[in-house]
């Protein structure tokens, strides 16, 4: 049942949980009380008046995680995020909710590595719901490993009912579009990307030895910098994690300043590198390479957060570039493994042309887990609690 559909029935325990998931807008929903006004940037020094909870209000979130990586779902304790679309409810967050991912995302309830997600109203008329995804620099345009964690949190909280026959689809609006996922008896959930495509390929970096660095810029939800990890002297599955974000700094950086233009074609929202994914590539390069069974992949995204899982949105720009240059052909799987040793397993699913781009529809599967509940608060006399993070 789609979200247009859910809310025409809604009463009970279902306008409860509804209320949980802050699916009403501005009008539909009672607003707060004044808040007390307080905020600690995250270097420490104090930053624009900002409102946060008062102490006696709590901000609840559900705990998982798929692949290592972690997911805070905020359940109750936000004000109403306002917007007639998933973009414009992104960039209201980001102009004036900013300081609740901060005091979620950051120590002390958090740290340099958290991903949460807010549940909201879709705008899309086939979704069950919509998702805003945050991180340690603001907010993602898509994420795989929150899709198979929601995909299963929305069953178990019966906002979409388990089909007993099968797979239940489950239809998530994200900020890139509608990915649609399914969630098996096992709970091991598939999703559908949105289409995937190579924007600029074999772009050169110099390196300060003389050498070079190869990188592909490609989407999958998220703009991602495709790095052969042997050409920046790193290892992907052996070097150090300090190491792989360092060299993601120095790749961010150097697109920059060299004028490398990263646009969507449908949204400036979604025009902007979020990621930079190192991978053993090299073999694949020659010609007459087999395609691959298996690769291992570093993600570092934001501001040097280090993906735990084989990142969903990665490993669905990754099969956009295998098979751009020959070596993934559709419906051959391959399995993606992460830092941790977790797996994702991909296939090119369909093919089709993007706005003048040779695009690709992938299917990332994987699994998600619970880890427990929280409850958090800010107390009136802490100087620390907007939150921090130490560089």
């Amino acid at each position: 049942m789609t979200w247009h559909g859910l809310r025409e029935i809604m009463c009970g325990a279902g306008f409860a949980l509804a209320c949980r998931l802050n699916l009403f807008s501005h009008k539909e929903k009672m607003c707060s009380s004044r808040r007390r006004c307080l905020f600690i940037q995250e270097s420490g020094a104090m930053a624009d008046v900002k409102p946060l909870p008062k102490s006696a209000e709590v901000v609840r979130t559900v705990e998982m995680h798929t692949g290592g990586e972690p997911l805070r779902i905020v359940v109750s304790g936000l004000p109403p995020i306002v917007g007639a679309t998933l973009l414009e409810k992104r960039r209201y967050c980001r102009q004036q909710l900013d300081h609740y991912r901060r005091l979620l995302m950051a120590e002390p309830r958090g740290h340099r590595d958290m991903y949460g997600a807010y549940l909201v109203a879709p705008d899309h008329p086939q979704a069950h719901m919509a998702a805003l995804f945050l991180h340690n620099e603001g907010y993602s345009t898509m994420c795989g490993h929150a899709m198979m964690a929601l995909a299963r949190y929305l069953v178990d909280e019966g906002v979409v009912a388990r089909d007993p026959a099968g797979d239940t689809e489950v239809n998530i609006q994200c900020p890139c579009g509608l990915v649609r996922t399914w969630l098996g008896a096992d709970n091991m959930v598939r999703f559908l990307s949105v289409p995937a495509f190579v924007l600029q390929a074999d772009l050169r970096l110099p390196l300060p030895d003389g050498g070079t660095c190869r990188l592909d810029i490609c989407y999958g939800g998220a703009f991602y910098a495709f790095v052969r990890a042997a050409d920046v002297g790193l290892r992907a599955g052996s070097s150090a994690a300090a190491d792989f974000v360092r060299e993601a700094a120095r790749v961010r950086r150097h697109v920059a300043e060299v004028g490398v233009t990263v646009r969507h074609p449908e949204s400036d929202d979604l025009g902007f590198l979020y990621g930079v994914i190192f991978g053993d590539f090299g073999p694949l390069s020659g010609a007459g390479a087999p395609p691959p069974d298996a690769l291992t992949l570093v993600t570092v995204f934001a501001d040097g957060q280090l993906d735990r899982s084989p990142c969903g949105s990665g490993t669905t720009a990754c099969c956009a570039l295998l098979h751009a240059v020959g070596r993934l052909p559709a419906d051959r799987p391959c399995t993606f493994r992460s830092v941790t040793g977790a797996e994702f397993r991909a296939r090119v699913a369909s093919t089709s042309e993007f706005h003048q781009h040779q695009a690709v529809v992938v299917e990332v599967a994987g699994r998600a887990f619970y880890t427990g509940r929280g409850e958090f608060t800010c107390e009136s006399d802490d100087p620390l609690a907007a939150g921090f993070l130490v560089l």
